[in-house]
């Protein structure tokens, strides 16, 4: 079920998130638009938001606002939400130009099949450490990496993930969302297993230089602000930054 208030205070809609509800033990909502011009509109707004909660038994609220929204921000802080992430957008148009490795460093890609599961989730769960519940500490760290496994395991189901082999070695994996018109890719989620980290860049490249053999223009993806490792080797692949989010929650 979802929520869409549009009225003179402004403009606010959420969602129900059972999928991370199934990994945390209690009824997720997530906030996915928030506009306002002035603070005190928010008032009503949110009041609306948690009495809509309240109907769904929502436990635990999260959202994401423009960084450059100040509004916003001072109306989160004075309505109780915490602010416990931070997250860039970054994209890439064109494929050309990607940093020089050698080819015998790039690793294959093929469409992951549910025998690949039990491995990719365990990637998933112990080699990466950024996420909006990862980050929180008030998500207990377990029950956060659980919520990534189930997320690359749903994304395996969905068709919408390519194991990463080298040797004949699973070394991690990539998932992505291919736009209905071929305009975008959106990278959901890659990376090297921790054994493997030096393979990271190779992977990156075999991954951008499959967009570029289906002819997709350009390719976006969120990433984690604490996640320096990441936001160097996107800078090194010719990304751009384009726009900061901070990530809020609150319990109910």
């Amino acid at each position: 079920m979802n929520l869409l208030i549009d009225n003179v205070h402004g403009r606010l809609a959420a969602r129900l998130t059972p999928w991370d509800e199934r990994a945390l033990g209690f009824v997720t909502a997530e906030v996915t638009q928030l506009q306002i011009d002035h603070p005190e509109q928010a008032t009503a707004l949110l009041a609306e938001l948690e009495q809509w909660c309240a109907t769904q038994s929502v436990h635990y609220l999260f959202g994401r606002i423009d960084a450059t929204q100040a509004a916003a921000k001072a109306a989160l802080l004075q309505h109780g939400y915490a602010f416990v992430e931070t997250s860039l957008t970054v994209s890439r148009s064109g494929f050309a130009n990607l940093p020089p490795v050698p080819r015998g460093m790039l690793p294959t890609l093929r469409a992951a099949t549910a025998d690949d599961i039990a491995a990719l989730r365990h990637i998933a769960a112990t080699d990466f450490a950024h996420g909006r519940f990862l980050e929180d500490p008030a998500i207990d760290p377990q029950r956060a990496a659980l919520r990534t496994a189930n997320w690359i395991e749903d994304l395996v189901n969905a068709g919408l993930v390519q194991v990463a082999e080298s040797r004949g070695r699973t070394i991690g994996f990539h998932a992505e969302r291919v736009a209905a018109d071929h305009s975008n890719c959106e990278l959901l989620l890659t990376g090297a297993s921790s054994p493997y980290a030096m393979l990271a860049l190779p992977l990156w490249i075999t991954a951008l230089e499959s967009l570029a053999a289906r002819g997709l223009p350009q390719c976006t993806t969120l990433v984690s602000a604490a996640n320096t490792g990441i936001l160097n080797l996107y800078a090194r692949l010719g990304f751009h930054f384009n726009s900061t989010l901070f990530g809020f929650r609150k319990f109910l």
